[in-house]
Protein backbone atom coordinates (compact mmCIF):
# COMPACT_ATOMS: atom_id res chain seq x y z
CA UNK A 1 0.00 0.00 0.00
CA UNK A 2 1.39 3.26 -1.03
CA UNK A 3 2.51 5.89 1.88
CA UNK A 4 2.07 8.71 -0.35
CA UNK A 5 -1.14 10.84 1.23
CA UNK A 6 -1.19 13.19 -1.43
CA UNK A 7 -0.25 13.80 -5.03
CA UNK A 8 0.06 17.57 -6.12
CA UNK A 9 0.04 17.62 -10.28
CA UNK A 10 1.61 20.84 -11.87
CA UNK A 11 1.01 20.94 -15.49
CA UNK A 12 3.20 23.51 -17.38
CA UNK A 13 3.68 25.18 -20.46
CA UNK A 14 5.79 28.71 -20.79
CA UNK A 15 5.85 29.58 -17.18
CA UNK A 16 9.73 30.04 -16.68
CA UNK A 17 8.96 33.65 -14.57
CA UNK A 18 6.67 31.61 -11.90
CA UNK A 19 7.71 28.14 -11.76
CA UNK A 20 10.12 27.98 -8.89
CA UNK A 21 7.41 30.29 -6.72
CA UNK A 22 4.80 27.83 -7.01
CA UNK A 23 7.63 24.66 -6.59
CA UNK A 24 8.67 26.90 -3.50
CA UNK A 25 5.15 27.12 -2.30
CA UNK A 26 5.01 23.23 -2.38
CA UNK A 27 7.64 22.50 -0.63
CA UNK A 28 7.74 24.76 2.07
CA UNK A 29 4.84 22.36 3.62
CA UNK A 30 4.79 20.69 6.74
CA UNK A 31 4.84 17.40 6.02
CA UNK A 32 7.72 14.51 5.27
CA UNK A 33 8.84 14.72 1.64
CA UNK A 34 8.35 10.79 1.45
CA UNK A 35 4.09 11.52 2.15
CA UNK A 36 3.48 13.47 -0.86
CA UNK A 37 4.44 13.34 -4.77
CA UNK A 38 4.87 16.80 -6.78
CA UNK A 39 4.30 15.33 -10.66
CA UNK A 40 5.09 18.34 -13.10
CA UNK A 41 3.78 17.79 -16.57
CA UNK A 42 5.84 19.23 -19.00
CA UNK A 43 3.14 20.28 -22.23
CA UNK A 44 6.40 20.86 -24.59
CA UNK A 45 7.03 23.92 -23.11
CA UNK A 46 8.94 26.47 -25.80
CA UNK A 47 11.26 27.89 -22.79
CA UNK A 48 12.85 27.34 -19.64
CA UNK A 49 10.65 26.33 -17.49
CA UNK A 50 11.71 22.54 -18.25
CA UNK A 51 15.17 22.96 -16.98
CA UNK A 52 14.07 24.63 -13.67
CA UNK A 53 12.22 22.00 -12.95
CA UNK A 54 15.15 19.64 -13.60
CA UNK A 55 16.80 21.80 -11.14
CA UNK A 56 14.15 21.28 -8.34
CA UNK A 57 14.31 17.73 -8.91
CA UNK A 58 17.91 17.15 -8.33
CA UNK A 59 17.21 18.18 -4.81
CA UNK A 60 13.63 16.63 -3.72
CA UNK A 61 13.45 12.98 -4.63
CA UNK A 62 9.57 13.00 -4.47
CA UNK A 63 9.27 15.47 -7.64
CA UNK A 64 8.61 13.43 -10.67
CA UNK A 65 9.28 15.12 -14.65
CA UNK A 66 6.89 14.36 -17.01
CA UNK A 67 7.18 15.18 -20.53
CA UNK A 68 5.00 15.36 -23.13
CA UNK A 69 6.34 15.37 -26.91
CA UNK A 70 4.17 17.74 -28.38
CA UNK A 71 1.56 20.26 -26.83
CA UNK A 72 -1.66 18.38 -25.51
CA UNK A 73 -3.19 21.20 -23.74
CA UNK A 74 -3.93 21.63 -20.34
CA UNK A 75 -6.75 19.14 -19.41
CA UNK A 76 -4.68 15.88 -21.19
CA UNK A 77 -1.92 17.38 -19.19
CA UNK A 78 -3.71 17.08 -15.73
CA UNK A 79 -4.81 13.62 -16.95
CA UNK A 80 -1.47 12.45 -17.56
CA UNK A 81 -0.04 13.25 -13.82
CA UNK A 82 -3.12 11.59 -12.29
CA UNK A 83 -2.55 8.72 -14.31
CA UNK A 84 0.64 7.81 -12.64
CA UNK A 85 -0.51 9.27 -9.45
CA UNK A 86 0.37 7.62 -6.33
CA UNK A 87 -1.47 9.57 -3.40
CA UNK A 88 -4.44 9.11 -1.79
CA UNK A 89 -5.83 12.25 -2.42
CA UNK A 90 -5.32 14.59 -5.55
CA UNK A 91 -4.78 18.48 -5.99
CA UNK A 92 -4.71 19.86 -9.24
CA UNK A 93 -2.28 23.10 -9.21
CA UNK A 94 -1.68 25.59 -12.11
CA UNK A 95 1.97 26.33 -12.62
CA UNK A 96 2.14 30.16 -12.40
CA UNK A 97 0.09 29.88 -8.87
CA UNK A 98 1.21 29.35 -5.35
CA UNK A 99 -0.23 27.20 -2.44
CA UNK A 100 -0.20 28.33 1.36
CA UNK A 101 2.96 27.37 3.76
CA UNK A 102 2.14 24.54 5.87
CA UNK A 103 -1.28 23.61 4.92
CA UNK A 104 -0.54 20.19 3.58
CA UNK A 105 -1.71 18.07 7.03
CA UNK A 106 -4.18 20.50 7.58
CA UNK A 107 -5.92 19.90 4.57
CA UNK A 108 -5.33 15.94 4.60
CA UNK A 109 -6.60 15.88 7.98
CA UNK A 110 -9.91 17.53 6.93
CA UNK A 111 -10.50 14.85 4.61
CA UNK A 112 -9.17 11.88 6.34
CA UNK A 113 -11.31 12.80 9.76
CA UNK A 114 -14.79 13.63 7.30
CA UNK A 115 -14.10 10.40 4.92
CA UNK A 116 -14.42 13.21 1.91
CA UNK A 117 -14.52 12.92 -1.91
CA UNK A 118 -14.61 16.35 -2.44
CA UNK A 119 -13.02 19.37 0.12
CA UNK A 120 -13.10 22.90 -0.88
CA UNK A 121 -11.31 25.66 0.60
CA UNK A 122 -10.93 29.73 0.15
CA UNK A 123 -7.56 31.30 -1.81
CA UNK A 124 -6.09 34.56 -2.27
CA UNK A 125 -5.47 36.76 -5.17
CA UNK A 126 -1.96 37.65 -6.21
CA UNK A 127 -1.74 40.60 -8.36
CA UNK A 128 1.90 42.49 -8.71
CA UNK A 129 3.25 40.49 -5.66
CA UNK A 130 0.23 41.80 -3.07
CA UNK A 131 -2.25 38.88 -1.46
CA UNK A 132 -6.16 40.04 -1.57
CA UNK A 133 -8.70 36.97 -0.15
CA UNK A 134 -10.97 36.43 -2.81
CA UNK A 135 -14.10 38.16 -1.38
CA UNK A 136 -16.81 37.61 -4.17
CA UNK A 137 -17.53 34.03 -2.97
CA UNK A 138 -15.90 32.96 0.08
CA UNK A 139 -16.80 29.52 1.53
CA UNK A 140 -17.77 28.47 4.80
CA UNK A 141 -17.02 25.77 7.68
CA UNK A 142 -20.20 23.87 6.31
CA UNK A 143 -21.46 20.33 6.92
CA UNK A 144 -20.63 17.22 5.03
CA UNK A 145 -23.19 16.97 2.20
CA UNK A 146 -24.11 14.82 -0.80
CA UNK A 147 -22.54 16.51 -4.12
CA UNK A 148 -26.63 17.24 -4.59
CA UNK A 149 -27.32 18.80 -1.17
CA UNK A 150 -23.75 20.90 -1.89
CA UNK A 151 -25.18 22.38 -4.81
CA UNK A 152 -28.45 22.70 -3.26
CA UNK A 153 -27.33 24.60 -0.44
CA UNK A 154 -24.20 26.69 -1.40
CA UNK A 155 -23.69 26.50 -5.70
CA UNK A 156 -27.07 27.26 -7.45
CA UNK A 157 -25.68 30.99 -7.76
CA UNK A 158 -22.37 30.91 -7.33
CA UNK A 159 -20.93 28.45 -9.74
CA UNK A 160 -18.25 30.78 -11.59
CA UNK A 161 -16.51 31.17 -7.84
CA UNK A 162 -16.51 27.12 -6.89
CA UNK A 163 -15.43 25.77 -10.87
CA UNK A 164 -11.79 25.95 -10.20
CA UNK A 165 -9.76 22.51 -9.54
CA UNK A 166 -7.41 24.06 -8.04
CA UNK A 167 -9.37 25.39 -4.75
CA UNK A 168 -10.66 21.54 -4.31
CA UNK A 169 -8.66 18.31 -2.84
CA UNK A 170 -10.07 15.20 -4.19
CA UNK A 171 -9.93 11.81 -3.15
CA UNK A 172 -8.31 9.55 -6.19
CA UNK A 173 -10.40 6.82 -5.50
CA UNK A 174 -13.21 8.75 -6.14
CA UNK A 175 -12.51 10.44 -9.69
CA UNK A 176 -11.36 6.92 -11.08
CA UNK A 177 -14.56 4.82 -9.99
CA UNK A 178 -17.04 7.91 -11.46
CA UNK A 179 -14.77 8.41 -14.86
CA UNK A 180 -14.19 11.68 -14.25
CA UNK A 181 -11.43 13.32 -16.23
CA UNK A 182 -10.09 16.77 -17.50
CA UNK A 183 -11.50 17.69 -20.79
CA UNK A 184 -8.84 17.92 -23.33
CA UNK A 185 -8.58 21.59 -24.19
CA UNK A 186 -6.85 24.18 -22.77
CA UNK A 187 -9.06 26.57 -21.60
CA UNK A 188 -12.63 26.09 -19.22
CA UNK A 189 -11.86 22.64 -18.61
CA UNK A 190 -12.17 23.04 -15.11
CA UNK A 191 -15.62 24.17 -15.32
CA UNK A 192 -17.21 20.56 -16.74
CA UNK A 193 -14.62 18.89 -14.68
CA UNK A 194 -16.28 20.31 -11.01
CA UNK A 195 -19.70 19.85 -12.34
CA UNK A 196 -19.68 16.72 -12.57
CA UNK A 197 -17.70 15.55 -9.44
CA UNK A 198 -20.42 17.65 -7.20
CA UNK A 199 -22.93 15.77 -8.95
CA UNK A 200 -21.48 12.54 -8.19
CA UNK A 201 -20.09 12.96 -4.88
CA UNK A 202 -21.28 11.18 -1.70
CA UNK A 203 -19.28 13.63 1.10
CA UNK A 204 -18.20 17.35 0.44
CA UNK A 205 -17.78 19.78 2.61
CA UNK A 206 -16.03 23.27 2.44
CA UNK A 207 -13.70 25.07 4.89
CA UNK A 208 -12.46 28.89 5.79
CA UNK A 209 -8.95 28.50 5.52
CA UNK A 210 -7.58 30.24 2.60
CA UNK A 211 -5.20 27.44 1.18
CA UNK A 212 -4.23 28.53 -2.57
CA UNK A 213 -3.04 31.92 -4.03
CA UNK A 214 -4.46 32.43 -7.37
CA UNK A 215 -2.12 35.01 -9.52
CA UNK A 216 -3.57 37.10 -11.47
CA UNK A 217 -1.31 36.82 -14.39
CA UNK A 218 -2.12 39.08 -17.47
CA UNK A 219 0.01 36.91 -19.54
CA UNK A 220 -1.74 33.98 -19.07
CA UNK A 221 -4.48 32.14 -21.03
CA UNK A 222 -7.04 33.55 -19.70
CA UNK A 223 -6.08 37.00 -18.99
CA UNK A 224 -5.27 37.41 -22.70
CA UNK A 225 -8.49 36.07 -23.39
CA UNK A 226 -10.32 39.11 -23.59
CA UNK A 227 -7.63 41.05 -25.50
CA UNK A 228 -6.60 38.36 -28.38
CA UNK A 229 -8.37 35.01 -28.91
CA UNK A 230 -7.37 32.41 -31.09
CA UNK A 231 -10.42 30.42 -33.22
CA UNK A 232 -8.94 26.90 -31.32
CA UNK A 233 -9.41 28.87 -27.91
CA UNK A 234 -12.51 30.21 -28.95
CA UNK A 235 -14.03 27.19 -29.85
CA UNK A 236 -13.14 25.48 -27.08
CA UNK A 237 -14.00 27.28 -24.16
CA UNK A 238 -17.49 28.25 -25.97
CA UNK A 239 -18.40 24.68 -27.93
CA UNK A 240 -16.71 21.82 -26.48
CA UNK A 241 -16.81 23.55 -23.10
CA UNK A 242 -20.38 24.58 -23.00
CA UNK A 243 -21.05 21.09 -24.68
CA UNK A 244 -19.28 18.81 -22.03
CA UNK A 245 -21.42 20.70 -19.14
CA UNK A 246 -24.56 20.01 -21.09
CA UNK A 247 -23.86 16.64 -21.47
CA UNK A 248 -23.76 16.18 -17.84
CA UNK A 249 -27.55 17.15 -17.40
CA UNK A 250 -28.15 13.02 -18.14
CA UNK A 251 -26.62 12.69 -14.51
CA UNK A 252 -28.77 15.25 -12.64
CA UNK A 253 -31.71 13.55 -10.78
CA UNK A 254 -35.07 14.41 -12.07
CA UNK A 255 -36.27 15.95 -9.57
CA UNK A 256 -33.55 18.40 -8.91
CA UNK A 257 -35.34 20.76 -11.30
CA UNK A 258 -33.36 23.50 -10.20
CA UNK A 259 -29.69 22.22 -10.21
CA UNK A 260 -31.07 21.12 -14.03
CA UNK A 261 -31.85 24.38 -15.04
CA UNK A 262 -28.20 25.83 -13.49
CA UNK A 263 -26.39 23.65 -15.37
CA UNK A 264 -28.56 24.32 -18.36
CA UNK A 265 -28.33 28.27 -18.07
CA UNK A 266 -24.34 27.75 -17.63
CA UNK A 267 -24.01 26.02 -20.97
CA UNK A 268 -26.01 28.30 -22.53
CA UNK A 269 -24.08 30.88 -20.79
CA UNK A 270 -20.56 29.39 -21.99
CA UNK A 271 -22.19 29.51 -25.95
CA UNK A 272 -23.13 33.01 -26.24
CA UNK A 273 -20.03 34.04 -25.27
CA UNK A 274 -18.78 33.37 -28.58
CA UNK A 275 -20.46 36.58 -29.43
CA UNK A 276 -18.70 38.50 -27.18
CA UNK A 277 -15.31 37.85 -27.92
CA UNK A 278 -15.82 37.11 -31.62
CA UNK A 279 -14.82 40.56 -32.07
CA UNK A 280 -11.36 39.74 -30.75
CA UNK A 281 -10.41 37.31 -33.65
CA UNK A 282 -8.14 38.76 -36.03
CA UNK A 283 -9.07 38.31 -39.80
CA UNK A 284 -7.22 35.14 -40.43
CA UNK A 285 -8.73 33.54 -37.02
CA UNK A 286 -12.06 34.30 -37.97
CA UNK A 287 -12.18 32.45 -40.71
CA UNK A 288 -10.24 29.16 -39.28
CA UNK A 289 -13.17 29.44 -36.73
CA UNK A 290 -15.81 29.30 -39.01
CA UNK A 291 -14.63 26.30 -40.89
CA UNK A 292 -14.17 24.95 -37.44
CA UNK A 293 -18.14 25.44 -37.03
CA UNK A 294 -18.73 24.79 -40.60
CA UNK A 295 -16.68 21.09 -40.10
CA UNK A 296 -18.38 20.04 -36.85
CA UNK A 297 -21.84 21.95 -37.61
CA UNK A 298 -23.64 18.31 -37.05
CA UNK A 299 -21.51 17.48 -34.12
CA UNK A 300 -22.47 20.60 -32.05
CA UNK A 301 -26.44 20.36 -33.34
CA UNK A 302 -27.38 20.87 -29.45
CA UNK A 303 -26.15 24.22 -30.25
CA UNK A 304 -29.57 25.25 -31.48
CA UNK A 305 -31.24 24.23 -28.27
CA UNK A 306 -29.21 26.68 -26.10
CA UNK A 307 -29.16 30.12 -28.20
CA UNK A 308 -31.81 32.37 -28.31
CA UNK A 309 -33.76 33.38 -31.72
CA UNK A 310 -30.99 36.47 -32.21
CA UNK A 311 -27.90 34.31 -31.47
CA UNK A 312 -28.92 31.80 -33.72
CA UNK A 313 -29.44 33.75 -36.17
CA UNK A 314 -25.58 35.57 -35.57
CA UNK A 315 -24.44 31.57 -35.52
CA UNK A 316 -25.88 30.77 -38.62
CA UNK A 317 -24.23 33.94 -40.44
CA UNK A 318 -20.88 33.29 -38.71
CA UNK A 319 -21.14 29.87 -40.61
CA UNK A 320 -22.54 31.36 -43.71
CA UNK A 321 -20.18 34.11 -44.11
CA UNK A 322 -17.11 33.40 -46.61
Amino acid sequence: MSSIKISIVIPFYNVEAYISQCLDSVYNQDIPEDEYEVICVNDASPDNSREIVIEYQKKHSNLILIEHEVNRKLGAARNTGRAIAKGKYIWNVDSDDMIKPNILEKLINYCENFDLDILMFNFDHCYENKLKLNNSYPFIDSEVLNGIEFINQYCLNNFSEISPVWSQLYLKKFLDQNGIFSPLINIGEDVPYTLKALLLAKRVKSVLDNCYVYRLNPLSLGGQFSKKVSAIDLYEKCIICSKEVYNLLQFVPKKEKEIYESYLLISKNIISLIFQYKNNLNKDEKIKFRKLIRKKIFNNLYVFKLLNKRNILNYIELILLK
